[in-house]
C-alpha cells in the first residue's frame, strides 16, 4: 500500500511521490510514516526528508514548515526544498557565504527583526544543503 506524498512551496507542488516509507525530521524529532499512520500534523524542521518506494530512496533537502497527513495523504508544505540529486554544492557554499555576508550587513545597519530573520534562514536552508549533499554516496 502506497502512501501519496506531496510537498508544497510558496510557488505550489514541488515533489509527488508514492512512498511506503517516509522519514520526516519535526521539532518533535524525526517521524517514520507508512500508509495507514493515524492522521496527523506536525510542525516540519529544516533538514533531510527521506522516502522509500521499493529499494528505492530519494532524499529532499527542506527548511522548516509543516505537515498534515489524512488517510494515505501526506502534504507537507514547507519555505522551500530540492532534491539532493538536483544539488550544486559548490553552488549552496557560495549562496550561503553570500547570506552570511548580507546577515553581517544587516546587522550593521540595523535592520528589522524580520529581514535580519529571512537573511537566517537562507544561511540556515544553504547549510542544510551543503550537509544532505555530502551525506550522498
Amino acid at each position: 500500500m502506497a502512501l501519496t506524498v506531496e510537498i508544497s512551496t510558496a510557488e505550489g507542488a514541488v515533489f509527488e511521490f508514492d512512498a511506503e516509507y517516509v522519514a520526516v525530521p519535526t521539532e518533535m524529532g524525526e517521524i517514520g510514516i507508512m500508509a495507514g499512520h493515524v492522521p496527523l500534523a506536525a510542525v516540519v524542521q529544516p533538514g533531510l526528508l527521506r522516502l522509500r518506494s521499493g529499494e528505492n530512496w530519494e532524499s529532499i533537502a527542506i527548511d522548516r514548515g509543516f505537515l498534515l497527513l489524512q488517510k494515505d495523504f501526506l502534504a507537507i508544505a514547507v519555505d522551500a526544498a530540492v532534491n539532493v540529486v538536483d544539488l550544486d554544492a559548490e553552488e549552496a557554499a557560495n549562496a550561503k557565504k553570500r547570506a552570511e555576508e548580507a546577515l553581517e550587513e544587516a546587522k550593521k545597519s540595523r535592520l528589522d527583526g524580520e529581514e535580519i530573520a529571512q537573511l537566517e534562514a537562507k544561511i540556515r536552508y544553504q547549510t542544510i544543503k551543503q550537509l544532505a549533499k555530502k551525506s550522498q554516496p
